[in-house]
């Protein structure tokens, strides 16, 4: 029989405990980061970003630089990040197209959900964005893309100043004078290089003379074409820059049409086809003039 073992044979076994050890300490719980309530929330866009220009954008980009488009007025109350803009499409209707948060267009193919050439138009040619800059091909933007946009865009066509733009004005509104610096055959101001035309947003310099119109009041100069199409879309026709009266001879009782859809169209008094030109377009199944939506149109009377 073996000897029998006694309790202070056994192993003295260390009490439990907080080890001692640093390398074996119990990790220290992070502290929760308190929200700052005076911190501004992050403005969330109201559509998905995209990183990458669509295929289906890329083709209406063609389309704008194959067609001639014209923004035959804007508006814009002082520094608001909103601004609307008439365009006169390739067929002669007149669409409303606004740039804010949410770009629209009251185009048949923006109804179907399409990034139209009318915005495009508005942000490449009018607006001047950067074709490296996704902005121009987001379907929401943020208030500090928007600020940037505005920011950056040239002066609007009757923003820019002239030596003579407050008599033109005052004229225009039926004031008194500030002065009478303004002669009635002032020399007319050649575009320069860096001058486009503020209805087509095409450049117009070393363009012929004869094709150009110029304002009596302030010397500047744009397309003719483009000039009457602006014109016969007034009430009573004024200068693109100076807002001061412009009369245009023209043929008497040219008429607006107005389209199957109910848009403005003045294909009649603008020269212009109401049949659309589909050459940039892509045909494929489902494509076409069927596909967007467009109709023949009827001109009224």
């Amino acid at each position: 029989m073996g000897s029998k073992r006694h309790l202070e044979d056994y192993p003295v076994m260390p009490a439990a405990g907080p080890s001692t050890n640093p390398s074996k300490a119990p990790p220290a719980k992070r502290q929760r980061k308190k929200k700052d309530a005076e911190a501004p929330i992050p403005e969330k866009r109201e559509a998905r970003f995209k990183s990458k220009c669509p295929q289906a954008i890329l083709e209406r980009v063609d389309r704008v630089a194959a067609q001639r488009f014209f923004m035959i007025d804007r508006k814009r109350d002082g520094d608001e990040l909103h601004e609307e803009f008439n365009v006169l499409g390739s067929t002669g209707n007149v669409y409303t197209v606004v740039i804010d948060k949410r770009p629209s267009c009251n185009c048949p193919d923006f109804g179907k959900g399409n990034h139209c050439k009318h915005i495009l138009f508005i942000f490449m040619k009018v607006l001047q964005v950067p074709y490296e800059s996704s902005h121009w091909y987001q379907k929401a933007l943020l208030s500090t893309e928007l600020a940037e946009i505005f920011a950056q865009a040239p002066l609007a066509p009757n923003s820019v100043a002239h030596p003579h733009i407050r008599d033109a004005y005052a004229r225009a509104t039926g004031k008194k004078l500030a002065s009478t610096s303004a002669a009635p055959n002032q020399k007319r101001r050649m575009p320069s290089e860096e001058d486009d035309c503020p209805i087509c947003y095409e450049n117009m310099h070393k363009e012929d003379v004869k094709k150009l119109a110029f304002c009596e009041s302030c010397g500047n100069g744009l397309h003719l074409q483009c000039f009457q199409q602006w014109a016969r879309s007034k009430v009573k026709p004024d200068c693109v820059f100076c807002r001061a009266e412009w009369v245009v001879p023209g043929p008497a009782g040219a008429k607006a049409g107005r389209s199957a859809e109910g848009y403005v169209n003045l294909a009649g008094v603008a020269g212009l086809s109401p049949q659309r030109d589909t050459s940039s377009y892509y045909h494929g199944p489902r494509r076409g003039q069927r596909y967007y939506g467009y109709q023949n149109y009827e001109e009224l009377f």
